[in-house]
């Protein structure tokens, strides 16, 4: 499966398991526009990869830095999360971004608020305001906080049977082959 961006989202996760949050103050921008909604929402910290960045990690930890005033190692990275995210009007077979989602629990400095990004605030598990997120976000986080490696593609716009965005999780062999691909 292919995307028209790549992105990343970085968790910070303090040693009592808190999960660091902060509001956008930019909203999510792509090849096909802007994400207008997701102005003001909580979200880790992260961003679509530059011709600069050699792999994905470089992407997460130099947004990570530019966004929270926080540097990490890429042996630190966690990976918890790789989807694939179509837009409401997409009816097509190519996602329109792919992100990939991290746990840091250990970092250098002091987080702060920056440009992009609001006041940081760690949130326990239970108090995490999914209903100040965007959409996938209740779904993925979770599943992430609980330990599991999300693989899959959601489809905003388009609503399950509970009333959440449409999640398709992706089977380890179908995504080991479109990973071949490459």
């Amino acid at each position: 499966m292919n995307a028209l961006t790549q992105a990343t989202v970085v968790f910070l996760k303090s040693d009592e398991g808190k999960v660091c949050l902060a509001r956008k103050k930019k909203p999510i921008h792509h090849e096909n526009g802007e994400i207008t909604y997701s102005l003001g929402t909580w979200n880790g910290y992260g961003g679509k990869k530059e011709a600069e960045d050699k792999t994905i990690e470089d992407t997460a930890l130099r947004e990570l830095l530019q966004e929270s005033s926080v540097s990490g190692e890429k042996s630190d990275l966690q990976k918890c999360g790789h989807v694939y995210f179509f837009w409401p009007k997409n009816e097509s077979n190519t996602a329109d971004m792919e992100v990939f989602f991290y746990m840091l629990s250990k970092w250098k400095g002091e987080v702060k608020e920056g440009d992009e990004m609001g006041d940081p605030v760690f949130f326990a598990p239970e108090e995490i305001p999914y209903n100040e997120m965007m959409g996938g976000d209740g779904i993925i986080i979770p599943k992430m906080l609980k330990g599991e490696n999300i693989e899959g593609s959601l489809y905003l716009g388009k609503i399950d049977e509970n009333g959440k965005p449409l999640f398709k999780e992706i089977m380890k062999d179908h995504l080991q082959e479109n990973q071949k691909m490459r």
